[in-house]
């Protein structure tokens, strides 16, 4: 059966012109009956395409008070009934009362596949809203509002499309399972959310932020100069000093250029900003 939204909106519209003809559109004789009982006919067929148990019963309802008076129509055309006074009696009235019911249920109808319209529509739109939230949740790092590794990969795909050119930077936290040994994962958190508020807050303009592990953040400069990269470093360092000193932290950092001949292989050259991101940190060990 179908549903209210599928009913066929030209059966509908006929039968409510059948009605609205057979009632105000004065017609004598044969023509009148003939009119009556094919508009039944229609409002019969309309009744098979209600979905609704209560709807198709108040419709069955209506066209047997209609079907009643298309049969005192009938009858009144035989010449030895027409005087009759129960004819006479109740030939206009089913007849009146059947296009009455008839008109509450095609309003009822017309109500009902607007409800469902406005539905749909608002389901529609919560759809929309959690597609969106589900994609934001599968790029985006909960604990700091980051892009994730994910994101960075995708990234990575759109560079090698659009041949960008740039310094990537892999930092890793030094010490920082201390600090969730000592103070509590809590804090840690707190630590991580500090840094990377200050990687967002002083990135150059047009860099990429990524969490990509527990205590491991990318950021994608977006020039190539060696030494723009180096200033920025150096100003990651100050702005960092006082969290550092704070939590006995230290920072790791392995810058590694990326170009249209190496964006086509992320992992390669993931591996080597890590490596270089070690030797900074050997480097400063021996230090």
């Amino acid at each position: 059966m179908k549903k209210i939204s599928q009913l066929p909106t030209g059966l509908t519209i006929i039968v409510c012109l059948g009605v609205l003809g057979t009632t105000f559109i004065p017609m004598k004789g044969n023509l009148d009956a003939v009119t009556s009982s094919l508009t039944l006919a229609l409002i019969m067929l309309l009744v098979r395409e209600v979905a609704s148990k209560e709807m198709k019963v108040l419709l069955l309802v209506s066209a047997c008070t209609y079907g009643l008076g298309v049969i005192a129509d009938l009858l009144d055309e035989i010449p030895e009934l027409s005087t009759h006074w129960l004819l006479m009696r109740t030939d206009d009235v089913f007849s009146n009362i059947g296009v009455f019911l008839l008109c509450f249920c095609f309003i009822k109808i017309l109500h009902q596949r607007r409800e469902l319209i406005v539905r749909l529509k608002e389901q529609v739109a919560k759809s929309r809203a959690l597609e969106l939230e589900l994609s934001r949740q599968a790029l985006q790092d909960d604990l700091t509002g980051l892009q994730n590794r994910r994101s960075l990969f995708r990234r990575f795909d759109h560079m090698a499309i659009h041949l960008n050119r740039g310094i990537m930077a892999y930092i890793d936290i030094d010490n920082f399972k201390q600090v969730n040994d000592r103070l509590g994962h809590h804090q840690g958190d707190l630590v991580l959310v500090e840094i990377a508020n200050i990687l967002f807050r002083h990135s150059p303009t047009g860099s990429q932020i990524y969490r990509i592990g527990g205590d491991e953040f990318v950021v994608l400069l977006p020039s190539a100069d060696q030494a723009q990269s180096q200033e920025w470093l150096e100003q990651l360092y100050e702005q960092t000093l006082s969290l550092r000193e704070t939590f006995k932290l230290g920072i790791s950092v392995g810058l590694t250029p990326f170009h249209p001949g190496n964006l086509s292989d992320p992992d390669m050259l993931l591996a080597k900003a890590d490596n270089a991101m070690y030797e900074d940190k050997e480097q400063k060990a021996r230090c």
